[in-house]
């Protein structure tokens, strides 16, 4: 199985960032969905050499990352952004119509604060939450999983902080 951490809106809560790492040991690779690309480009600068996959939120200003991406990992085909540009905290049509377009079966995105797991005419749109300032509950992350058979599954985690 290969393990992808996903995390989202950290809001400068480095240590936050390197406890859901370290919780998550057998991580392949980072994929980050902005609003606070800062603590990712800190824990670069700190030799961290798992690879990212990194986007800008609305309050990553100045960010050079882009907006989104597309990646496959396995057979999954998966679509990543913040969220903000296409009105995720008011419904996730627009958004769903966006990942189907651009040939992906996945979404994933942040802004919201809130972990959101649903399907939508064939796409699993996937929110980890908030590593950095949940709206609700405590911080949250995500994993996407990647079994040898093809399945791929994501779960949703709350980080244990003491």
């Amino acid at each position: 199985m290969k393990q992808l951490l996903i995390l989202s809106d950290s809001h400068g809560c480095y240590a936050l960032v390197q406890k859901a790492l370290e919780a998550e040991p057998h991580a392949k690779a980072l994929i980050f969905l902005g609003d606070g690309v800062k603590d990712v480009e800190r824990l670069q600068s700190e030799g961290y050499t798992l690879p990212m996959y990194v986007v800008r939120g609305n309050c990553d200003f100045s960010s050079s990352y882009p907006s989104e991406g597309i990646e496959t990992f396995g057979n999954a085909s998966v679509m990543y952004c913040h969220g903000h540009r296409y009105g995720v905290k008011y419904n996730l049509d627009d958004y769903t119509q966006t990942v189907k377009e651009n040939g992906a079966t996945i979404g994933l995105f942040g802004h919201t604060h809130l972990p959101t797991l649903e399907q939508r005419d064939g796409i699993t749109l996937f929110n980890p939450g908030s590593i950095g300032a949940p709206r609700f509950g405590g911080p949250s992350y995500g994993l996407l999983q990647i079994y040898e058979d093809g399945r791929v599954e994501l779960k949703h985690k709350e980080l244990i902080i003491w």
